[in-house]
């Protein structure tokens, strides 16, 4: 109870005090110098209400501007100027100026007069003059809104549990599920990597293996080869002293046996050369069977 109650005051203050500088409430801030000495800046100044047909030359009045005028010549909100004119034709008009500044440059209608000036507090429109700043609107949110979670923390976490359950109940019980099947995914997952590496390791040790008998192989094989080449240099070795001996034996000449001269044809052959030696070809003492050669010297005698 307490703790609302310290809040409902500041909030009621801050808003007082932002009502103060749009001139709504029957006080104001003095900010500036324009009116010094008469009036003070950071003095609360107390506004009396006036009638616009008794305003004179002279007395100084509480106005507000227009948005459309404070935009275009840079004004605060509401102003308090000493009256140096009051028009009343063809309306009713004020024309103000500051005691240390120029004239404004706009005519007051009496629709725009909030009054006149009254007492003044000094120094207590320091804190109202804050709220005039962007600074100070930015500053008063955030400084209500941690004052409100500082007095209100556990009832504010407590509806946030209410709603929770209430509202997000469903979504939060489905995400936990979700959460636990992923966690169930991930975990299948690490089972199956690790299954996977123990395999890899095993394959790798395999493959380590194979490649200590394919080394032994390897050098079985070199030494299959050596011999191999060692086999071809014997070869080749052995073949060249065959070709020596080859050569040798080939130029060795073998003797021709003679034919026996007691054979019926070898006497034969050896009495023709006799007949032939004794009596020429052609002639009719050979002993020979006759031939073509024969009868020609037969018919021509005188060539024997």
């Amino acid at each position: 109870m307490k703790r609302g109650i310290a809040l409902t005051i500041i909030i009621i203050a801050v808003i007082v005090g932002f009502l103060t500088v749009r001139g709504t409430m029957p006080f104001m801030p003095i900010f500036g110098n324009s009116m010094e000495p008469t009036l003070k800046s950071g003095n609360l100044l107390m506004i009396e209400p006036a009638d616009p047909g008794e305003v004179e030359v002279g007395d100084i009045i509480v106005y507000s501007v227009p948005a459309m005028v404070r935009d275009y010549y840079n004004y605060p909100p509401v102003v308090a100027h000493r009256v140096i004119e009051v028009w009343t034709e063809p309306s009713l008009g004020y024309r103000t100026k500051g005691d240390n500044t120029g004239e404004d440059p706009f005519t007051i209608r009496p629709q725009d007069l909030r009054g006149t000036v009254g007492d003044q507090i000094p120094y207590l429109g320091l804190p109202l003059l804050f709220f005039q700043s962007t600074q100070g609107l930015i500053f008063t949110a955030i400084a209500l809104t941690l004052l409100a979670f500082f007095l209100y923390g556990g009832e504010i976490s407590q509806t946030g549990r209410l709603v929770q359950r209430g509202i997000f109940a469903p979504a939060i019980q489905e995400s936990r599920r979700t959460n636990r099947v992923l966690a169930q995914k991930i975990e299948n997952s690490e089972q199956k990597m690790d299954a996977t590496q123990q395999a890899l390791v095993q394959f790798s040790a395999a493959i380590a293996e194979y490649a200590q008998h394919l080394a032994s192989h390897t050098s079985a094989i070199q030494g299959l080869s050596e011999a191999s080449q060692e086999l071809k240099k014997s070869s080749a070795e052995q073949n060249r002293v065959l070709m020596q001996l080859i050569e040798k034996m080939g130029g060795m000449e073998t003797p021709q046996p003679k034919p026996d001269e007691s054979t019926p044809a070898v006497e034969a052959a050896k009495s023709e050369e006799e007949e032939k030696k004794m009596f020429p070809p052609g002639c009719v003492r050979n002993r020979r069977e006759p031939t073509g050669e024969d009868d020609f010297h037969h018919s021509h005698p005188h060539q024997v």
